[in-house]
């Protein structure tokens, strides 16, 4: 487990344990904007030390502004007319005039900037006197990043790597001002809020709930609502949709359908029941003001047939390209995970249950669910309907048998898998390019992808 501080955090940054998340960049939804506290001090060298001119501090804060849509900059420039006393003084109270993060740029001269309790990140300029306190980073939710205005890089892509990098931190900081917003209904039958698949055998105490969702609250300011599947099985408007005729079901069923490289082992009406499954989801969201959803549902009716059980599979992957993180199994961390990468750059995730080959070099992640829109934007990758392997009709291409799509992600793609865990304050990160598949140097034969 690796602190979710320092660089390694955004420079992998993809999604959750198992993810899937190309480098596409997208826009951010519509929301309030984050309004962030930026504080420029003077940098060496000395203007009668060199004839070179610095990109200025306007042009910075003028190019953030492009590139982090929904981002407000109220700027303090030191090398202008204004004494740091009047920024201390300031900087005492940005809780309360509901700032959401600090850009320090240049070493800090008082290190009560990087005490204001905000999301703060300590930008570092190339050359210039590092005088900057790291051991007070950890307890002050603080990180660093660099910048290299004099443009000292003999290489400019490492100078464009120094931008990008403090521009990735900037929308982790419009991500967290969003996740205080969001809430997430979670539905389970389990007495804890969050599924705990590997921790039930270590007897978790009796305020348990209780700990997560003060965790949860603390680190993000997320609202979390828990509720049971009697609660979607009993209502009214999901049984009418179950067991009556949809026009709207049928047409997202046909455009999966039509979409798909193939169709096999499951059969037309079961794609139909999934597109139910994602209307009902979306009833309940909607009963229950939720942004967010992980859930535990195999059925929408009360005491199901074997042949009446729904896989969750196609709707998870729906909701992804409408930049909506509706997640199957209710593990509170892992949707989490994808809210916050979803949100800060766009970009899709894949829930997935994590093995590693050591023989093979490879880690694998499987799952019946994952994006389609993997970079975040209209590029698609191609998939196969198929059956769902939790199936309780052990039969193919007949009801009951659900549906899911297998995913063809191209081959040499960057994927990082990582999951937070708000209990402890980390992040699990692991990172690799992704190996072919069906074709070139396969690690594995067909019938392995097949059974997958």
């Amino acid at each position: 487990m690796q602190a979710m501080t320092r660089r390694t955090f955004l420079e992998v940054s993809a999604g959750a344990l198992g993810a899937s998340a190309f480098g596409a960049r997208v826009p951010a939804q519509a929301v309030e904007p984050a309004r962030i506290y930026a504080v420029f001090f003077d940098i060496a060298p000395s203007r009668d030390d060199t004839n070179l001119e610095p990109i200025t501090n306007d042009d910075i804060i003028r190019r953030l502004q492009a590139e982090c849509g929904g981002v407000e900059f109220a700027v303090r420039d030191l090398t202008k007319d204004l004494q740091l006393e009047s920024v201390l003084n300031e900087a005492k109270d940005l809780k309360n005039s509901n700032y959401d993060g600090v850009i320090v740029c240049g070493w800090p001269r008082d290190y009560e900037l990087l005490r204001t309790g905000l999301p703060t990140i300590n930008v570092a300029v190339v050359n210039d006197f590092q005088n900057i306190p790291y051991p007070v980073f950890k307890q002050n939710h603080v990180v660093d990043a660099s910048l290299d205005p004099w443009r000292f890089s003999e290489n400019p892509e490492i100078s464009e790597r120094m931008f990008r990098d403090l521009a990735d931190k900037i929308k982790l900081i419009r991500a967290l001002k969003r996740m205080r917003k969001e809430h997430i209904l979670t539905v389970t039958d389990s007495e804890y809020v969050n599924v705990m698949y590997g921790d039930m055998l270590k007897n978790p105490p009796a305020d348990y709930n209780e700990r997560i969702l003060d965790a949860i609250n603390g680190a993000f300011g997320t609202r979390v609502t828990k509720i049971s599947s009697k609660e979607v099985t009993g209502d009214p408007e999901i049984r009418s949709l179950w067991y009556g005729q949809s026009r709207e079901a049928e047409d997202i069923a046909h455009r999966w359908i039509g979409n798909a490289r193939k169709m096999i082992n499951t059969i037309e009406s079961e794609v139909v029941r999934s597109a139910k499954l994602y209307l009902a989801l979306k009833i309940i969201m909607k009963k229950y003001e939720a942004t967010a959803m992980a859930f535990h549902i195999r059925t929408l009716i009360p005491n199901p047939r074997p042949e009446d059980m729904v896989f969750p599979a196609l709707a998870t992957s729906e909701f992804q390209l409408d930049n909506k993180v509706v997640k199957c199994q209710s593990h509170l961390n892992i949707v989490l995970s994808e809210m916050l990468l979803q949100y800060a750059y766009g970009r899709p995730s894949m829930l997935g249950d994590f093995s590693v080959d050591t023989y093979n070099n490879t880690s694998v992640v499987q799952h019946c669910e994952g994006p389609w829109n993997p970079w975040g934007d209209k590029r698609r990758v191609p998939y196969i309907l198929t059956d769902h392997r939790e199936r309780r009709v052990r039969a193919r291409s007949m009801p009951g048998v659900g549906a899911a799509s297998w995913i063809l992600y191209p081959p040499g793609e960057t994927v990082t898998m990582w999951q937070i865990s708000v209990l402890t304050g980390e992040a699990l990160l692991h990172t690799g390019p992704t190996v072919p598949m069906l074709t070139g140097d396969k690690r594995y034969k067909d019938h392995f992808y097949e059974i997958m």
